[in-house]
């Protein structure tokens, strides 16, 4: 099959290529397109229709509209081409309409479970956040080493500027991040390890209001 396509396709792109030698290969395509919409003698159709049901809409097509068919033999060959057309129609409608059926419901399926391990946590100003890491990509290849941490921390929450966005600060620099949506960010916890070497949580408020408030005065300095 694949050598009986290469002897149609050579001759093509060698014409192509006496007109275009330096561009030949990027209108593959093209030719192939031109393949798939020709009618080949042994089935009487166009591999395009034998493989998805139809025609594709050419540019002739889009310039002179629908044309005539012209009445084709009523030879046994011909029977079985015209049935095997028919059968492909119903079983393509077939598989479309199963496939937008099982697409609708596993939709709901993965909303439902999506929604049971969702909680819309509450931010207020002056709390300790993670917040996540920009990646920079290149096409398709990450910037960012797999190694590399995903969440800058620790960051502090300076201003609310809508329901889901803060005015972000990281304090291992005193940077401004930024507006930043509550969906890159996480709850920052402090880990201290006491003298018997278990993890305990400390929090030591009034040394985070007062840092808060002093971030935030600077804020409203620079503004």
């Amino acid at each position: 099959m694949t050598e009986r396509v290469n002897r149609t396709l050579k001759p093509l792109i060698a014409i192509y290529a006496q007109q275009r030698p330096n561009s030949w290969d990027n209108e593959i395509q093209k030719l192939a397109f031109a393949i798939r919409t020709a009618v080949h003698d042994t089935t009487g159709e166009t591999p395009a229709f034998m493989m998805f049901g139809r025609d594709p809409r050419g540019p002739l097509d889009l310039l002179i509209g629908e044309t005539t068919e012209e009445a084709q033999p009523t030879t046994s060959e011909h029977r079985q081409i015209q049935e095997y057309k028919k059968n492909l129609i119903n079983n393509l409608r077939w598989a479309y309409n199963i496939v937008k059926e099982h697409s609708e419901i596993e939709k709901l399926k993965q909303k439902e479970n999506y929604d049971q391990h969702t909680t819309q946590r509450q931010y207020n100003e002056g709390d300790l956040v993670w917040v996540a890491r920009p990646v920079a990509y290149i096409g398709e290849n990450s910037m960012g080493g797999k190694l590399q941490p995903h969440y800058y921390r620790p960051c502090r929450l300076i201003k609310q500027l809508s329901p889901n966005t803060f005015t972000v600060c990281r304090l291992s620099d005193n940077v401004n991040v930024g507006a930043t949506n509550t969906d890159r960010i996480k709850p920052y916890i402090e880990l201290n390890r006491n003298n018997r070497g278990t993890t305990t949580t400390t929090k030591d408020q009034s040394a985070h209001e007062k840092q808060t408030e002093t971030l935030i005065n600077n804020q409203e300095a620079r503004l």
